[in-house]
């Protein structure tokens, strides 16, 4: 029993520990933690994403991360997307929010530009999709772009408006880029 409580008391400890100073020098108002490989578990059953970044801080019962953002979405233990961003902001209900976004959907080899600086923010909700005020896509047979895009993970159902899409017959844009990639 004893050494069970030995290891809860250091967790117990760990948020004060982690507590830092503010940029300004003062007491800091939450969690920082830095180099961090944080996971995230939605209610959608086998679902699992996987981030890595340089700093993640606790603000007010969301999570920001940030700096060197990679993240990763698993279905049932297979790799599904890839998602990188300047940052991301996971709130209570496990959604993301993000400046911009670039995703790599491995199924159709589909690459995402999900906005740009000073067009809005993403949002990635976990139980519908993407939502981007403009997207970019880029695939072995569809190149184009869109505005107050919605879809879900998979690309099989999409909203759109001033849609501007080629879809050459064969694959003309060349074979897939993304790594690990099913044309």
């Amino acid at each position: 029993m004893w050494r069970y409580l030995l290891l809860l008391l250091p967790l117990a400890l760990l948020p004060l520990l982690l507590r830092g100073a503010s940029p300004e020098g003062g007491e800091g108002g939450g969690v920082r933690l830095y180099g961090v490989e944080f996971y995230l578990f939605p209610e959608e059953e086998g679902v699992e994403w996987r981030f890595q970044a340089e700093e993640m801080r606790e603000e007010g019962g969301a999570f920001r991360i940030l700096g060197g953002l990679k993240g990763e979405r698993y279905v049932g233990g297979r790799l599904d997307l890839r998602l990188s961003a300047p940052e991301v902001v996971v709130d209570p209900g496990d959604n993301l929010r993000a400046p911009y976004a670039q995703v790599e959907i491995l199924k159709g080899c589909y690459r995402l530009e999900l906005s740009r600086p000073g067009l809005g923010e993403v949002l990635i909700r976990q139980e519908e999709g993407f939502l981007a005020p403009w997207v970019r896509i880029e695939a072995p047979n569809l190149r184009g772009e869109a505005w107050n895009f919605r879809s879900d993970f998979g690309l099989n159902r999409l909203e759109a408006e001033r849609p501007s899409f080629e879809f050459p017959a064969g694959g003309a844009f060349g074979p897939c880029t993304v790594e690990g990639g099913e044309g």
